[in-house]
């Protein structure tokens, strides 16, 4: 019998194996043609796809075509030729895809002719429109090419589409195939191989049954015996062998371990519970194997948050524990000692004395800490003697109040003077509550004072320091009234300045410059009329004249624009930097062409600021770095970077530091600005602004001085202007909250530095 079951066994697990093979070479070799039919769906997917791009970029030719016709914007008539293009490159890749199809290829052959006669008609009329002479011939012809078009693109996506549904039916019935096939095949060879298992299976258990027989004859009574006592018992019970793995575990020893004991059964306890390892229980247990002797302990297992109590008994053949859970009454312990100890520690900390009378009041017991604080000898205490340490005006209050807490049975509780050993009175909070009975009688009363000493001073203090205080707020109010009030004089005063300063303005550019323009226009009609009755001396002389006139005039226009800067200045708003450069450098277009000059910028910030100042701060800067520059065309830079204030003081505002390198610490053009929602945007933050060229540079010793108005470090014959420009910068820098330094290098060039607030 068993031989034939083997012999089916191997048959059966054979035949499984074969089936599989063959339904997965079928299965390959499916999916294999499903692919490949999947592809050509692709395939024609993407020829259609194609086709509606060819239908969309003529009309988007057209549409551009239309569009130039209206508007004569040149910008259609790019974007028709880009869609020409576009329309072009989809024909080419509609021939490579229908290069299998030679039905597509030959409509392709007269649809190619027929977008090429369409293009030129449309180029033709767009030639016509623009001699203003289209005619309706034209006209005529582009739809007709419009309809031969439409019509071989619909044949085409027709043939496509039929193509579509003939190659997607395919692809379905191969994948019904396929499906049919593996289940078919999976299914058989999973009921071989369930057949031949149950058959293994039926084969193992007689094996082991025939084996086991006898064993479990043996051991069945003895171990039912013993599982018997063991389960009865309330406490857990396990027991080990010499190399401490779990020969048996009761019931109760599963339940507290959350475990199944025949899942513990020749597993060590050290594998099961290695936390064990790090408490008293591991150096117990060991001692008790070691020295042969019962070992009892109580111990805390953090693993299961508990206390367990354990007996350890060990023999020749291992140990037997005995052990159970105590966690409620060691709480039980733990809570009434910590109480205890808390109410030792708060009558120490908190308290002067505690005494304890009977139910009247009456000191029957000899009370230590109340003599020690009141100096009164046991004799004068007892009874209501203690009465005499309380201050005389207070006596009476003590003894209503402690009536009145007799007759409610409540809490007593008042706050008198009491006379201390060294004779002197101090403050004295009192509380006690009344230990009533079973009955509701009071059996005694347990109090305490507290020295308030301390307390009572300091609430006087402080009632005297707001009075101080309501004082000082009063004497401020009037001080801050008279100052308010000399803060409109001065206000009111400054209005006048300012009005002053206008009119000072208005002399400047009007009554002053007018005289000048009568000389300048005067000396040249006396030099145009005469100039025939004047030697070269004359000549040179009425030069120096126009020449001063017209530097007067210029000084003037300076003066004015430097004293508008905080006077006439607009209100700040959001300006984007790199706009306001863009002005100054339209403004400056001439100078940058005559002296070639190469001008980059990194992004720069979007701040509140003044429009006009902020172009007329780049255009000042860029200007004198174009009019101090050497042989050379001018390079200049302009950058800016977001720094905390602390830091920017730091790292970047020290004076004299060497000048930006490529190699600097300073950001290299094209890096990126932090955003405005960057962590920096604060307001501890700031933008630092710096222009650099590789001019003439200026001497260290005149860094300072040329921020003065009038200040020059040239004659005007080297370098023409009236030295104001770089004061005006500084007076903008600063109606903005900001600084301006320049750092520079003789022969290598300058940096102009300036801080703006970043909010």
């Amino acid at each position: 019998m068993n031989k034939l079951l083997e012999k089916f066994v191997a048959g059966g697990f054979s035949l499984a194996l074969l089936l599989l093979c063959g339904v997965g070479t079928a299965s390959y070799l499916s999916i294999q043609r499903l692919t490949e039919e999947k592809r050509w769906v692709v395939h024609t997917h993407q020829v259609i796809k194609a086709l509606d791009h060819v239908r969309i970029g003529l009309g988007n030719a057209e549409g551009a075509r239309s569009s130039y016709i209206i508007t004569k914007n040149t910008v259609y008539r790019e974007i028709y030729q880009g869609e020409k293009q576009k329309v072009y490159e989809v024909l080419k890749v509609i021939r490579q895809l229908s290069s299998d199809n030679p039905s597509q290829q030959g409509r392709l052959d007269k649809l190619k002719p027929l977008i090429a006669q369409k293009f030129s008609l449309l180029e033709q009329s767009i030639d016509l429109i623009g001699q203003e002479r289209l005619d309706q011939s034209t006209q005529i012809a582009i739809a007709d090419r419009s309809i031969e078009i439409r019509e071989q693109l619909q044949a085409m996506d027709n043939e496509e589409k039929t193509l579509l549904q003939q190659r997607t039916a395919l692809t379905d019935v191969l994948f019904r195939q396929i499906v049919i096939v593996v289940a078919l095949g999976y299914a058989l060879s999973f009921l071989l191989l369930i057949v031949v298992y149950l058959l293994l299976q039926k084969q193992i258990r007689l094996n082991k049954a025939l084996s086991q027989e006898a064993i479990r004859l043996e051991q069945q009574a003895a171990k039912a015996k013993l599982a018997d006592i063991l389960e009865t018992i309330t406490n857990a019970f396990v027991a080990l062998d010499r190399n401490s793995c779990y020969t048996y575990v009761n019931q109760r020893a599963g339940q507290m371990f959350n475990k199944q004991p025949a899942d513990l059964i020749g597993k060590s306890i050290w594998e099961v519970f290695p936390e064990a390892v790090e408490h008293q229980f591991y150096h117990a247990y060991f001692q008790s194997l070691a020295e042969q002797r019962v070992i009892q302990m109580q111990e805390f297992y953090p693993p299961f948050d508990r206390w367990f109590e354990y007996w350890m008994y060990p023999s020749s053949e291992g140990i037997s524990i005995f052990f159970q859970d105590i966690t409620r009454q060691k709480l039980a312990e733990i809570a009434l000692e910590k109480s205890e100890r808390r109410y030792r520690s708060l009558v120490i900390a908190t308290s002067q004395a505690v005494w304890i009378t009977n139910a009247n009041g009456e000191v029957v017991e000899d009370i230590p800490a109340w003599r020690a604080l009141t100096g009164q000898s046991e004799e004068k205490v007892k009874g209501w003697g203690w009465l005499d340490a309380i201050h005389p005006e207070d006596r009476e209050r003590t003894s209503q109040v402690w009536i009145q807490a007799l007759e409610k049975k409540g809490i007593y509780q008042i706050e008198h003077r009491l006379q201390v050993a060294d004779g002197s009175y101090r403050f004295f909070a009192v509380r006690a509550v009344p230990i009533l009975d079973a009955n509701n009688k009071i059996q005694e009363w347990v109090g305490t004072d507290t020295d308030i000493t301390e307390q009572q001073i300091a609430l006087r203090d402080r009632n005297l320091a707001q009075l101080a205080l309501q004082q000082a707020n009063e004497e401020l109010e009037i001080k801050v009234q008279a100052r308010t009030a000399e803060l409109q004089k001065l206000n009111e005063e400054l209005k006048r300045s300012n009005q002053e300063l206008e009119q000072f303005a208005y002399v400047a550019s009007h009554d002053l410059q007018e005289p000048l323009r009568a000389v300048t226009g005067y000396t040249q009609l006396l030099e145009n009329e005469y100039q025939d009755c004047l030697d070269e001396s004359a000549q040179e002389y009425f030069g120096y004249i126009i020449d001063g006139a017209k530097r007067m005039q210029q000084l003037i226009q300076d003066l004015l624009a430097y004293s508008r800067i905080g006077t006439r200045g607009q209100e700040f708003v959001l300006v984007d930097c790199n706009t306001a450069l863009s002005l100054a450098l339209n403004n400056l277009h001439v100078a940058i062409a005559q002296s070639k000059a190469i001008i980059t910028h990194d992004p720069l910030p979007k701040l509140l600021a003044d429009k006009t100042q902020m172009v007329q701060l780049f255009q000042n800067l860029i200007s004198n770095a174009i009019k101090f520059c050497r042989q050379e065309p001018p390079q200049i830079h302009i950058s800016a970077l977001l720094k905390e204030r602390e830091k920017a003081e730091e790292e970047l505002l020290t004076p004299h530091s060497p000048l930006p390198t490529p190699h600097s610490s300073l950001p290299t053009p094209h890096s990126p600005l932090p955003t405005q929602h960057s962590a920096l945007s604060t307001h501890h933050s700031e933008w630092l602004i710096w222009v650099q060229d590789n001019g003439i540079g200026i001497k260290p010793q005149y860094l300072e001085r040329i921020f003065e108005v009038f200040r020059r470090l040239h004659t005007r014959r080297e370098f023409p202007g009236t030295g104001i420009g770089l004061a005006i910068c500084k007076k903008i820098v600063e109606r903005h909250g900001g600084r301006i330094w320049v750092e520079s290098e003789p022969g290598i060039g300058t940096v102009f530095y300036l801080t703006l607030n970043a909010n």
